[in-house]
């Protein structure tokens, strides 16, 4: 995060550059598009606007004349983008991690993390390694030097049960309105200002060797920190730096030209999760960027962390006494309140399904519950006295709440739902197959023995997928490969794919391989639908779209099983999409209109994927990476889709706590 000499902050946001306006009421795009970057490779592209690419920058800076500097991280570049949104590579190579000198694609970077800017255009990065963590310096012709071989003293250390491993962190750099380049250092716990020569000073905190820092205040020698999540000059040409306390928790410290440092603001209200620091709104528990306001409040930003994923993000301002307001981002709205319309809460909501009267179930993922939605728009809890069912009894836990060991292995969108036409409700958990009929949980099937077998399969044994057809038979795909039907005596027999390695084919039953088989579908005329590559990463399948008869005659609707995840709308055979992966936390759903033709949600990507049935591949509802709500004519904005479902012309999708309906065409 860096402020202009306007006013206007530049923020590095997944993999975008963003801007917030001087009055702070307008936040866009500077450069780049957000889309989910597979692993390995890179996400790299000059040129205006949106047209270019970062993979996951760290950090920014701004010059005099409003030019900002990314330190692009995973693509190993130091880029430059113009006031009016051009973005060129001022150094580094693309993909290629290194610390050559030289000029332009001549130098080499490695995971550059902090960087800054003087007066006279001078650019200074920071990167870190096993062995030493260099600050380099960059010239506007773009000629890379070694400024300091290494930053640190002493190295800091990455735990693990066989004793640390020695780590030399990235420092971060600021630089004062004299020019000169200070460094906050987490791993000998000490801010260091340099001069034009390279000459390293201790303004605060004491240099030791197996220093491990504090949170004391005081004198520069007696002052001490443990590490720093960001550094930044107020107007008055004082130090501010974001870092923990000895609990973890946040603090804004300032140090005096003296070195005299003073906690300012302390996060407050603060929990571990996961070992993972959260807190609500406005707390500073989740602050991890700063910048200092003309007025001497600070800018941060804060995140809001839960159930494996996030679920705000938010700039706030903080007064130097602790008060907090919102500047850009909505507050995160969960909750498990029952009611009408907007006064009811969900907390992640995931799988949907129709029942025969027309109301709609829904996975409460976050509150461990299944609620219903009446069509005017009445929503109630399963088990509770106002529900559909006052009780749930039988199985109600493994059905409701999915426990057991491995029941959360899908994370986010776990837990598939379908209905039959007698209105029975069906989900999994694990190898289970479990049924609900007048609020009684039963198991229908334990899969557990059909997927354990002497041939090694790299998937767990989890059910990933389950529906139903007009005649009651139940289908459940597993992770792997195996479709298995269950007819209506509850005898369990394979239907296609097979327990095996993942790969694609096409064929009837047996003969058909899947790659990670996940949520599905049926048709009118009882055709399965399947989401298939959910092990695109792990095996190199591509995600697609699978078709199958009633006869289990397999073939590939959309989507190339040779092309790696991604986006691309067309004929089936060239479209591309992205439906999460087993570890992702985020998977594909899919539903099918009386017309025949079929929707998938891409939460990566916050879009609903129409196939036609001619095969061609649209994108009716949301817009390619942008990430938010904006109800009206289509394709609108939503975010992070996860369930789906649809009745007669009206499209139902979940997402991050809410439930969305969209009108068809």
């Amino acid at each position: 995060m860096a402020m202009t000499g306007s006013g206007e902050v530049v923020i590095a946001d997944g993999h975008r550059i963003r801007k917030l306006s001087t009055d702070q009421e307008q936040v866009s795009t500077l450069a780049g598009g957000g889309a989910m970057v597979p692993a390995g490779g890179t996400n790299y592209a000059d040129g205006s606007g949106s047209t270019a690419r970062f993979y996951g920058p760290k950090a920014v800076a701004v010059d005099a004349a409003g030019n900002t500097y990314v330190a692009d991280t995973v693509n190993h570049l130091v880029r430059k983008i113009s006031a009016s949104g051009v973005v060129t590579t001022l150094a580094g190579k693309a993909g290629v991690c290194g610390s050559q000198n030289g000029v332009g694609e001549a130098a080499t970077f490695c995971t550059p993390t902090s960087i800054a800017v003087d007066k006279m255009g001078t650019v200074y990065v920071s990167q870190g390694s096993g062995t030493e963590n260099p600050i380099r310096k960059i010239t506007a012709a773009g000629e890379v030097s070694t400024f300091i071989g290494k930053a640190s003293q002493y190295a800091g250390g990455i735990s693990t049960p066989w004793g640390p491993i020695p780590t030399y962190y990235p420092v971060h750099l600021a630089i004062d309105s004299a020019g000169s380049l200070f460094a906050a250092d987490p791993n000998d716990h000490v801010i260091r200002k340099y001069s034009a020569d390279g000459q390293a000073t201790v303004v605060a905190g004491t240099l030791l060797p197996n220093n491990v820092g504090g949170d004391t205040d005081g004198v520069a020698s007696a002052a001490k920190f443990r590490t720093f999540l960001a550094v930044a000059f107020d107007a008055a040409n004082r130090l501010h730096v974001l870092g923990p306390d000895n609990s973890g928790y946040p603090t804004i410290r300032r140090i005096d030209s003296d070195g005299t440092t003073t906690t300012v603001v302390r996060a407050h209200s603060c929990t571990l999760q996961n070992g993972i620091v959260t807190g609500p709104p406005g707390t500073l528990c989740t602050a991890n960027q700063m910048v200092v306001k003309a007025n001497g409040d600070f800018l941060v930003a804060e995140y809001g962390y839960g159930g494996s994923t996030y679920k705000y993000a938010q700039l706030r301002s903080y007064t130097p006494q602790g008060t907090s307001t919102v500047v850009a981002g909505m507050p995160s709205a969960e909750g498990a309140d029952d009611g009408q319309g907007s006064s009811a809460r969900f907390d992640r909501p995931g799988a949907l399904a129709f029942n025969p009267s027309g109301a709609l179930y829904v996975r409460d993922n976050g509150n461990g519950a299944i609620r219903t939605a009446q069509a005017d728009g009445v929503v109630r809890t399963l088990g509770k006295p106002d529900g559909h069912c006052t009780a749930v009894t039988g199985m109600a836990s493994e059905f409701l709440a999915l426990s057991g060991p491995d029941s959360g292995y899908l994370r986010f969108n776990n837990g598939p739902l379908a209905t039959d036409s007698a209105g029975n409700l069906y989900t999994v958990n694990e190898e289970r197959v479990l049924k609900m009929k007048d609020c009684q949980v039963t198991l229908l099937a334990d899969l557990k023995p059909l997927l354990t077998t002497s041939t090694y399969v790299f998937m767990s044994n989890n059910a990933s997928g389950i529906s139903a057809d007009s005649k009651g038979n139940v289908y459940v795909s597993t992770l792997k490969g195996a479709i298995f039907k269950i007819d209506t005596k509850g005898e369990v027999a394979l239907f296609a794919g097979s327990v095996a390695p993942a790969g694609h084919a096409d064929g009837q039953g047996a003969a058909a391989k899947f790659a990670a088989p996940g949520y599905m579908t049926v048709d009118a005329a009882d055709n399965l639908y399947v989401v298939d590559g959910l092990s695109d990463v792990t095996v190199k399948v591509g995600p697609t779209i699978r078709k199958i008869t009633p006869s289990g005659l397999v073939s590939t609707l959309a989507g190339n099983p040779n092309a790696a995840s991604g986006y691309a709308d067309g004929a089936a055979a060239a479209a591309l999409f992205t439906v999460g992966s087993i570890s992702s936390g985020e998977t594909a759903s899919l539903a099918v209109d009386s017309k025949g033709n079929v929707y998938v949600t891409d939460p990566v990507n916050s879009v609903i994927r129409k196939i036609a049935t001619d095969g061609q591949v649209s994108t009716p509802v949301g817009q390619l990476w942008r990430y938010g709500y904006a109800a009206g004519t289509l394709p609108g904005i939503i975010n992070r889709p996860a369930g789906i479902a649809v009745r007669n012309s009206t499209m139902y999708i979940s997402v991050p706590n809410a439930v969305l309906q969209v009108g068809l065409p």
